[in-house]
């Protein structure tokens, strides 16, 4: 009778355990939805571990993960106290508040956390850090190993650094064969990036194919789309994909974006323009002066030229370079083809103002100053150069400094700005000459500034 009795208890037990499972079946089903990235199912298979047990630290770490993933950072932290008071030295419970203070925007001290842990999440967290705190080094070093050891998410990261380092190849090369919508994404941007048009354009298709057009990732793969083809000179497909991506985004708002400030300027020059000839008396009760060669017009039209034939210069570099005739609205390639514009125009606006700098008469001053203040000139000239070097080297680090038109840190963008001073002839010597003929000398420096501006973004 007991052996009866004990095997009706083992079949009960495994009943319960069938229909009751514990903690450790719950966590081994969170595991694999996780490993899957169903992330929804994972969390509710991690709950009901932590129901069956309230300190079940193997549940605990992994629904912390999910809902850093999720960017749910309230529930994350409030989990992230539990696991502190139940596994204070735990290894992984220091990379989890690691990650957990980068997403909050603390990255020096998740990299303290981070700095000397092992493993490969630890790695690619610290990677995180290194790149947020701008030290790019480190931070390619780290993800490479934590690829190595087999974190996934770091050859993407690594990617986007080399990306971001101006590498594009490079980042190819790292990133390797990919699946999935968001990494194609990801290497169609950089094929484009590289100059490789014909093959990004090839994965961008791909990649809107397997992507669903709720997805934000789909706006983004359309936007890079238009501009691949219209970089191969293809209008027609091109339009095609404008069309489609006006229907997502404000496509009016969006170039208000990018160049309010230069439409802000042209809006205040032609407001000027118009106050300052309603203050002009009519010809009739003027001297007409005939020794003034240089009118407003005629500098207008030498700085039309120099910016027309600078554009020319570029766009015909670009295609000879990299068959793309918006390789100056291109990532990297812009970094070749903006310096030559402004080589170029700067070349023949010195060249067309290069009379202006002769004196009017015999022992007379320069027209570009006394020499007696060009020891301060050079000061200050040193001064804006310091500035501009510091603008441009930060732009490059942060996110919330807008970008330069060329990096002057590069040998082709300092040779740029070596060049802009051959224009000096025509924008201090010429244009505020013949402005202040034409409105007098009140307005006649503002309109200098806002044309000098104008010309040199």
């Amino acid at each position: 009778m007991r052996w009866i009795l004990g095997i009706a208890g083992l079949f009960l037990t495994l009943a319960w355990a069938q229909f009751n499972p514990g903690p450790a079946e719950y966590y081994a089903q969170c595991r694999t939805l996780y490993d899957e990235q169903v992330l929804a199912g994972a969390r509710a298979a991690c709950e009901l571990a932590l129901v069956a047990d309230p300190e079940y630290v193997p549940a605990l770490k992994l629904l912390v993960r999910v809902h850093l993933d999720e960017g749910n950072l309230e529930d994350a932290g409030d989990l992230l106290e539990r696991l502190k008071r139940l596994a204070p030295e735990d290894l992984a419970t220091r990379t989890l508040e690691a990650r957990y203070l980068l997403a909050r925007g603390r990255p020096a001290e998740a990299l303290s956390l981070v700095e000397y842990v092992p493993g490969p999440e630890a790695a690619w967290v610290k990677g995180r850090a290194y790149e947020a705190v701008g030290r790019f080094t480190e931070a390619l070093e780290a993800y490479r190993e934590a690829a190595v050891l087999g974190e996934e998410r770091a050859r993407v990261d690594a990617a986007r650094l080399l990306e971001r380092m101006g590498r594009p190849r490079a980042a190819l090369a790292e990133l390797g064969e990919v699946e999935g919508p968001d990494r194609l994404v990801l290497k169609g941007r950089l094929l484009w990036t590289a100059g490789q048009l014909p093959e990004a354009a090839q994965t961008l298709e791909q990649a809107l194919a397997e992507l669903s057009s709720a997805d934000p990732r789909y706006t983004e793969a359309l936007a890079t789309l238009a501009r691949v083809y219209y970089g191969m000179g293809d209008t027609r497909r091109g339009g095609l994909t404008l069309d489609q991506l006006s229907g997502r985004v404000n496509l009016v708002a969006e170039l208000l974006r990018a160049a309010w400030l230069w439409l802000l300027g042209l809006v205040l020059l032609v407001g000027l323009h118009l106050y300052g000839e309603s203050r002009i008396e009519p010809i009739s009760t003027l001297e007409v002066r005939t020794d003034h060669a240089w009118g407003v017009g005629r500098v207008y039209g030498a700085l039309l030229l120099a910016w027309l034939l600078g554009a020319a210069a570029a766009v015909g570099l670009g295609w000879y370079l990299y068959h793309n005739w918006l390789a100056a609205f291109t990532p990297v390639q812009a970094q070749v083809v903006r310096p030559v514009f402004f080589i170029v125009a700067a070349l023949v606006a010195g060249a067309l103002g290069w009379g202006a700098l002769r004196p009017a008469e015999e022992g007379a001053a320069s027209p570009l100053g006394r020499r007696e203040s060009w020891l301060e000139g050079l000061w200050v000239g040193v001064l804006l150069l310091a500035l501009v070097l510091g603008y441009a080297w930060l732009s490059g680090r942060t996110a919330w400094l807008g970008p330069v038109p060329f990096n002057p840190l590069l040998p082709l963008g300092a040779l740029a700005l070596a060049a802009l001073a051959l224009a000096e002839p025509l924008l201090r010597v010429r244009l505020p000459a013949a402005l202040q003929a034409r409105y007098g000398a009140g307005l006649a420096p503002v309109f200098a500034v806002l044309v000098a501006g104008l010309f040199l973004l």
